[in-house]
Parts: structure tokens; sequence; C-alpha cells
């Protein structure tokens, strides 16, 4: 039990300038517990309160201890009308008032712009203030970042880049670059992108030298000498070599990956994956993306602090009761990187926000390769039954040739529906597709493979190799998706004949 002692108010000031300077470089103040037991046992915590307000005029302090010591001993009513006292006096200084705001920000949902910048001498410099404390969380919070973006992508073309530049006017750096990289990457075909590559040029920024180092392996042939140009010009300002994995691992040191999980892919090459981290605090950085064998990425949403139920929750209506294959982070990574390549400059924002919780694990080589075997009829029918197979049938839009294979099948008897099959095969799986559904195999393999089911990879490896199988495979995969056709059509006389001849 700690020994309850009052101090006077100069020993209160006394302490609370020690705790300001002993926890000046610490983010995560609930880890710190035995550093406030001593503000903690004093009875009357009027004096903490106003001796914290003082504080806030002195630039040098940690603004953030203050706001959490504010939160600690003040009831949430008198510190929202204390913070609103500050804003409306005159003899406050910009500094106080931004501060102030900064916590109303937090815990009052009232407060306004229009409000509260009638209160400052420049309200310029609320912007200005607002503008830095937005990029300097971006950081460490990809959510603001995303926020900022979702704004810039609501304004014109020319909105956008007069934005851009009066940033570059401003700030430059890590905390610039790291909002500019993903304008850069997704719109580098447009005006907008030109202005942010420029701009990450100039910023003499490690973050921005990665990037624009890493495009060049997938922006259009012509924008490559901009592209080159601008590195350039940061190695001519001192950046010459590629820091930003140390940058980034040094924002993540403080957790570690949590639940690392992705589906098979399904009839579209559809794969749902779930990455997440866990903080010391317990709380989870959580990210869902949606990738393809066609496009790579083509979806993202996170969040950057949830609780470790609000995570397995998610997960659970995310999978839908599809099987959730947990890989170790090494292989996701792995096979985020291959369809990153795949979407280029079509990789939504969100993820390449994201992709950063990454930054700390290495990659994993995905070959595989076993001694090939003649598969017997048994070990064949095995495939068939697979858990992935449940989705593996191509819907009705799948394709302007099965949609012509259907409309065709219409005028045939069922009797004749597999030499149909047979003679209209290489139509609907014609050389590009043939290849992303052997591909597919292929992936599906590696999959299990990673998770340990090493009869089931061996058996897909060898049906990958064996182009006679492969073409059976792919027939069984048209028998599915006409039988799934006819079934949504409540077709029950070509349902009934289907299922008399594939069904078992």
């Amino acid at each position: 039990m700690v020994e309850r002692f009052e101090l006077n108010p100069f020993e209160i000031k006394v302490e609370i300038s020690n705790l300001l300077e002993k926890l000046s470089d610490v983010k995560d103040f609930e880890n710190y517990e035995v550093h406030f037991r001593t503000l903690d046992s004093q009875t009357d915590k009027s004096i903490i309160i106003k001796l914290l307000f003082k504080e806030i005029n002195n630039t040098k302090n940690n603004s953030d201890l203050i706001k959490f010591l504010l939160m600690r001993y003040c009831q949430k009513d008198q510190l929202i009308d204390n913070l609103w006292n500050i804003i409306k006096n005159k003899m406050s200084s910009n500094n106080a008032k931004i501060f102030a705001l900064d916590m109303l920000r937090d815990i009052d949902t009232k407060w306004s712009y229009e409000e509260c910048d009638q209160y400052f001498e420049n309200p310029n410099e609320l912007v200005n203030s607002d503008t830095k404390r937005i990029l300097d969380n971006a950081i460490l919070n990809p959510e603001v970042q995303i926020d900022f973006l979702d704004f810039l992508n609501s304004l014109s073309d020319e909105d956008k880049i007069v934005l851009l530049k009066s940033l570059s006017g401003d700030y430059s750096s890590d905390e610039l670059a790291n909002m500019l990289i993903p304008v850069f990457l997704t719109m580098s075909e447009s005006e907008v992108g030109r202005t942010a590559l420029d701009i990450l040029g100039n910023s003499k920024s490690q973050l921005a030298y990665h990037a624009l180092i890493s495009s060049l392996n997938f922006v259009d042939e012509k924008l490559k000498p901009i592209v080159n140009k601008n590195i350039s010009i940061l190695k001519l300002s001192g950046i010459r070599e590629d820091n930003s994995l140390e940058f980034y691992k040094n924002i993540l040191k403080d957790s570690k990956p949590y639940k690392f999980c992705i589906t098979y892919p399904d009839g579209q090459g559809n794969q749902a994956v779930i990455i997440s981290r866990i903080k010391k605090t317990g709380k989870i950085q959580f990210v869902a993306i949606v990738i393809d064998d066609y496009k790579g990425v083509r979806d993202c949403f996170g969040f950057n602090e949830i609780s470790k139920f609000e995570c397995n929750a998610i997960i659970e209506r995310f999978y839908r009761g599809q099987r959730a294959i947990e890989l170790r982070p090494e292989v996701l990574k792995s096979i985020l990187l291959y369809s990153e390549k795949l979407s280029g400059t079509k990789t939504p924002y969100e993820y390449i926000c994201w992709r950063n919780l990454l930054a700390d694990i290495d990659q994993e080589e995905l070959k595989i390769s076993y001694n090939c075997k003649e598969l017997s009829d048994e070990e064949f029918d095995e495939i068939l039954k697979y858990d992935f197979t449940d989705y593996w049938f191509l819907n009705s839009s799948y394709s302007d040739e099965f949609e012509q294979f259907l409309s065709d099948l219409d005028a045939i008897s069922p009797d004749n529906y597999e030499k149909f099959i047979d003679l209209n095969l290489e139509k609907v799986f014609f050389d590009e597709e043939y290849k992303v559904w052997k591909e597919r195999i292929l992936h599906v393999a590696i999959l299990k493979h990673f998770s340990k089911d090493e009869e089931a990879a061996k058996n897909l490896y060898s049906l990958y190799n064996d182009k006679k199988l492969v073409r059976e495979f792919f027939k069984n995969i048209l028998r599915k998706s006409i039988y799934e056709f006819y079934y949504s059509k409540q077709d029950k006389k070509r349902v009934k004949a289907i299922e008399k001849m594939w069904v078992k």
C-alpha cells in the first residue's frame, strides 16, 4: 500500500516538472503508473489541475503528458469548461488555445472550427497547427492518413494541386512524404500524381526515396525519367541510402504480429486477408484486405485500435463461415507483395497506408517442389472433394465466353452435356484464363503446404503438373457451374437430370 502524504503547492509543482522531464520521450503513459503515485495520493487535486494548466504555455513541455494528467485528475465537465475559457480568453496565447482545441477535439463532440477561430488572433495558425497535427499523427495512425486522402479525393483536381502545393511550402521531410506517397502511387498518371512526385523529390525524405525507387517496378515507362530525376534530386539533398525500413521498424517497436489469416480463392479468384498487430497496451491494429489473382489488391479497410474481442468478432463476420487459414506473417506478406505487383498503380490508397504494418516482417519464398506422381482415380476424386472446391464454379455473368456457353447449352439435352463440355472447354478456358486457373491450383497447393497439409499440397502439385488431369479438373468446374446455374434458375427438371448424372 502506498503511504499517503500531502505536498504543498511548490512541492506539487516540482513533482509535475520532474514528471515532464522523466517522461519526455514516452507516449504510452499507462505503462508508467508507478510515476503517478505521488500525485494520485494527494487529497486535493485542484492544485494539481491549476498547475497543469499553467504548464501549457511552455512549448518545451510534453503536451501529451499534460493532457493525460488533466484527464486523470480533472472531471470531464470541469475540464471542458476550463478549456473553453482558455480559447475565449483574449489574454491566452495562441499556443495555449491550440492546446485547448486539441483536447476539446478528443473529449467534446460539440466543438467546431467556426466557433473556435473567432477567438484566434491569427486563425491561419489554427489551421496550420491542425495540419501539422494531422501530418504527425498520420505517421503512427493510418486512419488519420486515410482521412486526409479521403478529403483530398473529394476535391477537384485543381483544388487537389493547390492543397498539395500549399503543404509543400510549409512542411517537409518524412511527415509530408508519408502523406504524399499514396497520392503519387495511386494517381501517378494524373497531374495531381505528378505534382505529388515533384514535392516528394524535394522533400529530403528517406520515405520518399524508398517510394520512388520502388515505383520504378510498375509505373508507366514514360514516367520513369521523371521519377529518376526526382530520385537524383533526393540524392543531391543527401538522401543516398534507403533507411525507410529502420524508420518503420522504430514506429512498430511497441507492437507485434497478432493474427494473420487468408481464405482459399473462390471461383472469381477472390481471397479475404486479415493482418493484425497487438500493441503493448493490449489494443489491436486490424486490417482487412480483398485480393484476387486478376487485379491484385482490390479493397482494404482497417482500425488503428480495437479490443481483442472486437477483432475476433470482425474476423468472424468478415469470413462468414469460410475457412480462415492462419499463416505465418512472412508467408502472408509475400502473398500481398505479389498482389501489389498485379494491381500496380491501381492499388487502393487505403492499402498503401496500412501496408506499413508489415514493414518489420521478412518475406518468405512461396515456391514449393515435390516429386510429382501419377494420381490415381481415387486421389483425383479426393481432390474434387477438397474444401476449397466448394467455391470453384463460374457464375452466370463470369465472362462473355461463359455466357455464350450457357446460351448455347439451353438448346442441348442433358444427355449431351458431357460432349458439349468437352467440345467447348477451351472456349471458356482460353489461353489467358487457363493460365490463371492453373496458377490458382498451384497457389492452393502453396497454402496447403504452409498450413501443414502436406498430403493435399503434394496431390495438388502433381495435378498442377499433369496437363491431362488439369483439363479433367476444369471439366468438373464446368459441370459444377452448369449445376449451380440451373439450380439458381430453379429449373427442377434439369437439376434432377444433372444430379442423376454427376452428383454422387
